[in-house]
């Protein structure tokens, strides 16, 4: 790094010379070692006459020098010189300096660079001139800011040479006229200073103007660098201009601008954007006109570069800006002229469409408001508004968008459709007045994209989406109304259905009733009428689609409180069993109920009041804003007693259909249900339901509920007549689970004794309900579970475990709430808790996969309610939970141990943070290796590999020699794939933390068996152990590998078949393993592993190294194309040969007498070389 770059590591507090020779004395550099030099030199001529050693000491010693000896002085070390002087002067105080001292010194720098500009090419160099002109600047700084004579000599100098060719030299005189300018002020000279700047610029614009010019023969390229750098002067001291000088040299920029000299545009608008981020509106205003006619001119040129055209883009927007936020009327003239020409990018490639729609959104949000143009409390746009001049510039600039529609035969882009869809939303009531033409055209484009598959209308329709929540469904369907032709029976504007399905919001009642519905009777009367069934499937269809209008229709409309009776009178009469209006009246009554108990419910806007309806952001916002606005806390009031004066009707209609239907529909009659008695009164929901048992005879004559075991003589499930009881007791709890949350204590009680009784009664039929209602009961009645906390457990310690996976999920999630409330409770002892817990870890050990994974979720959902919680206590209640599985850990039952492992798996996987915060967790588990049994240590290991998965290899390490040196005994048992398990665990542990790390916590006896784990994890290579190089196996070597271990275990299984008692005995007690040759102790013995080491080291091993060449002979043969017939092996591992006699041997022939080769040496020689 050049050392003029370094001022700011040095300091005027200790000598300049040993900061420099601590800085640089080390350094190999001519540069630097003749920095050092002249430094040490400075400070012995300092030291010989006597002067403190001060930076001003330094300068004057070094100038003084320069000045005198600057004939004599070779190029290198003037430069050494002009760098030392470039560092020193800096660092003097400006009042040590006197003023004829300061005019000397710039007198004499002036003169040294006045004689380079001179010559052609120069006599001094780059970093030479680059250090004067820096001292230069220092020097300017020094001077009376008010003697503009004391600054002018060296100001012009600075000035020449910011227009230098080098590009070091030009970039640190702008530099320092950066800084002398903020030196300035408001000084006099600041005035003097902000002329010359303004007579260079312009000159060169003028010189701009003249080589921009046509007839002018192209300029030379030091004139177009010279006009580029003197531009690039202005920018950053254009804050520091007087406000005069700022408004002469925006004149120039402006006129240079219209001449369209495409060389200097960038430049030009650089200028003009840091000009007006500076100035006052005044001068903004003055010439604002020609500016933004010159931006437009400039966007609308086909020739024009991307990157100056979103520039010229971005500069208009940042004057309407200006003009709108200054309260300057002038905006509102402006902002067409700039919409339009921007409006045309939005037709060209993505990369100038996109920011351009960009830029026209974040004028639109900036500068349209509808709410100027409504008045009154309903909010409406009157006479007045629509004649105010903003809102003809509204008009305007949707008149601009018309026309790019209009002027292109191509359908629209999604650039325009967004654009257009912002300006919808922030048009909103006001959009009937002013984009019926732009509506209408973007229909006549969806008509023709229905019938074409290769358009995609999704853009389209959020386009049109975001008018209809503008201008709601009512003056859209005035604008394009959907009809029907009874003549030749055709439809119109048919499409728009699904769209105003999707984003109505915000309308009304009345308006469904009164249009809606009449369309789709018509539909419906239309097709009785018809003789063609296509048509008349047709017309059902459209009638359908209309009545499926009804839930769009109820999202937040302005009228229930007025027109909820009306809309129960017009409804009730389609509740039937096979209505196709059923699931329709089911989401409506809960979008009306539900939106008006959240609005109740939350003082601030929840994010339950959203029912997402579209990916597209602006819409969503909008769709939010509709939301939030529709419902006071005073109106949400109003709508909720509406709705529960009709709910009686309503729910004894549903519960009629109820009842009818089937299970498999019942879903879409509970929802709605559940949603009109959590708003009904709770005397007039017991009376309901004790009607609808009543209805299904499970009550006396006093009306009170009739246990089972009265109906039953034998109490056995196959008795038909129980079963028949059971049955209308489980439709009278799923119609029990509706009314939970509205229901009163008395009914509650009366809900349990039905689900007790049908536990306790019946061996599973009814239980799923059961379990359900008891789960709903405890969810909604936080009392219940205090009350009738010893009823709950001592029902469920009599009722066995379903055996059936839904019913078992239904009674696990009903232990979920019993679990996490006793966890959170008093109860030390845990008595509750324990009794579950032990079930669902005796369900993980289940023999159904079903069975193990509703116990996994079980346990899933606890520790996710317990973690999410809210309470103060959850933290507290998750980590008892974690303790209560471990204490299993030390239960006498290897079933549950092994249980109680599997859980923590569970966790650990679900949340493998679980293991820090619970620090004990591990270690307890990984005791259990020490135990014999096999159920267990199946789970342990289990358990271990979730755990190295899943935690991070940084916290892994602090566990590393615990799960290392627990795992590694069970390495030599083949049994239940314990070692399988075991490579795969250490596979992982060496990927996470390294081989070193692994095999630096294990003991010297496991040393082999870590070795082939890497070789196995390397492909059997040559592993990379202690930073050697890794090496992999050839192609062949590989194959033979696979071979030869084949053969390996062929020869094992002969040998075992062909020993006597004894030799049985005797491997059976070693237990030797083929698969990696260790016996239970882990070594191997004597000639059996000399052998094995001299194979993996192909050393001198005879038979090996000929069946490797064999092998590589037969790779070779294959290759050339030997028709050498394929092996295969017969089931006792043999080789086998097709077209040989026997099963399994080489026939072979004995050799002649007279020496001759006979038939099957060919033969035998061929199978040797492909063995």
């Amino acid at each position: 790094m050049d050392p003029q770059d370094n001022n700011n590591v040095f300091n005027d507090n200790s000598d300049i010379c040993q900061q420099l020779l601590q800085r640089y004395g080390k350094s190999s550099a001519p540069q630097h070692r003749h920095l050092c030099a002249i430094a040490a030199a400075t400070r012995s001529i300092i030291q010989a006459e006597s002067l403190p050693i001060t930076p001003f000491s330094y300068f004057a010693a070094t100038i003084s020098t320069i000045s005198n000896s600057q004939e004599s002085l070779d190029p290198q070390a003037l430069s050494g010189l002009s760098s030392f002087l470039s560092i020193v002067l800096p660092l003097v105080h400006n009042e040590d300096v006197s003023s004829d001292k300061v005019a000397e010194a710039i007198e004499f720098l002036v003169g040294l660079l006045e004689k380079e500009t001179v010559e052609s090419e120069g006599g001094l160099g780059t970093s030479t001139v680059r250090a004067f002109v820096k001292c230069l600047g220092v020097l300017i700084g020094f001077c009376d800011k008010e003697d503009w004579d004391s600054v002018k000599v060296g100001f012009e100098i600075l000035v020449k040479f910011a227009i230098d060719k080098r590009p070091k030299v030009r970039k640190c005189a702008h530099d320092c006229i950066l800084t002398v300018f903020k030196s300035f002020g408001s000084s006099s000279v600041a005035k003097k200073a902000g002329e010359r700047i303004y007579s260079l610029i312009k000159g060169n614009i003028a010189l701009a103007m003249k080589l921009s010019d046509p007839k002018e023969i192209s300029g030379s390229k030091d004139e177009h660098q010279e006009v580029l750098h003197s531009l690039n002067i202005l920018k950053p001291i254009i804050p520091y201009l007087r406000v005069k000088d700022n408004e002469k040299v925006l004149a120039q920029l402006v006129e240079l601008m219209r001449s369209q000299s495409s060389a200097f545009t960038r430049h030009i608008f650089d200028n003009i954007g840091a000009i007006l981020d500076v100035s006052k509106i005044e001068i903004i205003l003055l010439e604002a006109d020609t500016i933004i006619k010159a931006l437009i001119s400039y966007m609308l040129s086909a020739e024009t570069p991307a990157d100056n055209v979103l520039f010229a883009a971005t500069l208009a927007k940042g004057i309407i800006d200006k003009l709108h936020d200054d309260g300057m009327s002038a905006w509102v003239t402006y902002l067409p002229l700039v919409v339009g020409s921007i409006s045309g990018l939005l037709t060209r490639p993505e990369n100038i469409a996109l920011p351009a729609s960009n830029i026209l959104k974040e004028m639109i949000n900036a500068h349209i408001d509808v709410k100027k143009f409504l008045t009154g409390k309903k909010q409406a746009v009157d006479d007045e508004a629509l004649s105010s001049s903003e809102f003809e510039t509204v008009k305007a600039i949707c008149l601009v968008f018309e026309n790019v529609l209009l002027s292109s035969s191509e359908y629209p882009n999604d650039h325009i459709l967004a654009v257009l869809s912002v300006m919808f939303l922030k048009l909103g009531e006001a959009l009937d007045f002013c984009a019926k033409d732009i509506i209408l055209k973007l229909a006549d484009w969806m008509i023709v994209a229905s019938g074409d598959a290769a358009y995609d209308t999704k853009n389209l329709q959020e386009c049109i989406g975001s008018a209809v929540i503008a201008m709601g469904p009512e003056k859209l369907l005035a604008l394009l109304p959907i009809s029907l032709n009874t003549k030749d029976y055709s439809f119109s504007n048919s499409w728009l259905v699904p769209v105003l399905n999707k984003y109505i919001c915000g309308s009304s009642l009345e308006f469904f009733m009164k249009h809606v519905v009449p369309l789709a009777v018509s539909f419906e009367q239309a097709s009785c009428k018809v003789k063609k069934s296509v048509i008349r499937e047709e017309l059902l269809a459209y009638a359908r689609e209309c009545w499926g209008l009804l839930p769009a229709f109820c999202r937040c409309p302005s009228d229930v409180h007025k027109n909820a009776q009306a809309l129960t009178t017009l409804l009730i009469p389609f509740l039937k069993e096979d209505s196709f209006m059923l699931e329709n009246i089911s989401a409506a009554l809960q979008e009306l109920v539900n939106k008006n108990k959240n609005a109740l419910a939350s003082d601030n806007f929840s994010g339950e009041h959203i029912v997402h309806q579209t990916e597209n952001e602006n819409l969503d916002l909008a769709l939010e804003f509709k939301r939030k606005c529709s419902y006071s806390k005073k109106s949400s009031s109003k709508n909720i007693k509406a709705l529960a004066s009709c709910s009686e009707e309503w729910l004894r209609a549903l519960i009629n259909v109820f009842f009818k239907a089937s299970p498999a529909n019942y879903q879409q009659f509970k929802e709605a249900i559940g949603c009109l008695t959590s708003i009904t009164d709770s005397s007039l929901t017991q009376r309901i339901f004790t009607s609808s048992m009543e209805r299904t005879g499970i009550t006396n004559e006093i009306g009170e509920y009739k246990k089972l075991g009265l109906h039953s003589t034998d109490n056995k499930e196959n008795n038909s007549t129980l079963l028949g009881e059971v049955a209308k007791r489980c439709i009278i709890l799923e119609l029990g689970s509706c009314f939970v949350e509205g229901s009163g204590e008395d009914l509650i009680k009366v809900l349990f004794g039905i689900a007790r009784d049908v536990l306790e009664t019946t061996h599973g039929a009814g239980h799923l309900e059961a379990y359900h209602i008891l789960s709903r009961i405890l969810e909604k009645h936080s009392w219940f579970h205090s009350s009738h906390a010893e009823q709950l457990m001592d029902l469920l310690a009599r009722v066995r475990p379903p055996t059936d996976t839904k019913t078992l999920t239904s009674r696990f999630a009903f232990y979920k709430t019993l679990l996490i409330d006793a966890l959170q409770g008093n109860d030390e002892e845990n008595t509750q808790a324990f009794l579950i817990l032990n079930e669902i870890i005796l369900a993980l050990k289940d023999s159904t996969e079903e069975g193990r994974k509703t116990a996994y979720d079980a346990l899933i959902g606890v520790c996710s309610s317990l973690r999410d919680s809210s309470s103060a206590k959850s933290d507290e209640s998750y980590k008892k939970f974690v303790d209560m599985i471990i204490a299993y850990l030390s239960g006498s039952s290897p079933h549950i141990k092994s249980g109680a492992v599997s859980a923590l798996s569970v966790l650990v996987y679900s949340d493998v943070n679980i293991c820090l915060s619970v620090p004990d967790l591990v270690p307890s588990v990984l005791t259990l290796l020490q135990s014999k049994d096999v159920e267990v240590t199946k789970a342990v290991l289990g358990f271990v590999k979730v755990f190295v998965s899943s935690i991070q290899a940084n916290d892994l390490h602090n566990l590393l020699s615990d799960i290392v040196n627990g795992v590694l005994p069970w390495s030599s048992v083949s049994r239940h794939h314990f070692r399988s398990k075991v490579t795969v665990i250490v596979e992982i542990l060496m990927r996470k933390c390294g081989v070193a790390a692994v095999k630096s916590v294990a003991a010297e006896k496991y040393k082999n068996f870590l070795k082939t784990v890497s070789e196995n994890r390397h492909g059997k290579s040559s592993s990379k152990e202690d930073g050697s190089a890794e090496m992999e196996s050839t192609p062949s070597d590989s194959r033979w590998q696979h071979k030869r271990k084949d053969r390996e275990s062929s020869d094992s299984f002969k040998e075992k078949n062909s020993r006597g008692p004894h030799k049985r005995m005797k491997r059976k007690e070693g237990e030797k393993d083929s698969s990696t040759n260790f016996t239970k102790k882990g070594f191997m013995g004597g000639k059996a592993r000399n052998s094995e080491m001299k194979r993996k080291n192909n050393t001198t091993d005879e038979p090996y190294r000929k069946l490797v060449n064999r092998t590589k002979e037969f790779g070779r043969r294959k290759q050339e194309g030997s028709k050498t017939p394929p092996q295969k092996r017969d089931n006792g591992g043999k080789l086998k040969r097709e077209g040989f006699r026997g099963k399994g041997k080489i026939d072979r022939q004995k050799r002649p007498a007279d020496g001759t080769r006979g038939p099957g040496a060919n033969r035998r020689q061929k199978t040797n070389k492909n063995s």
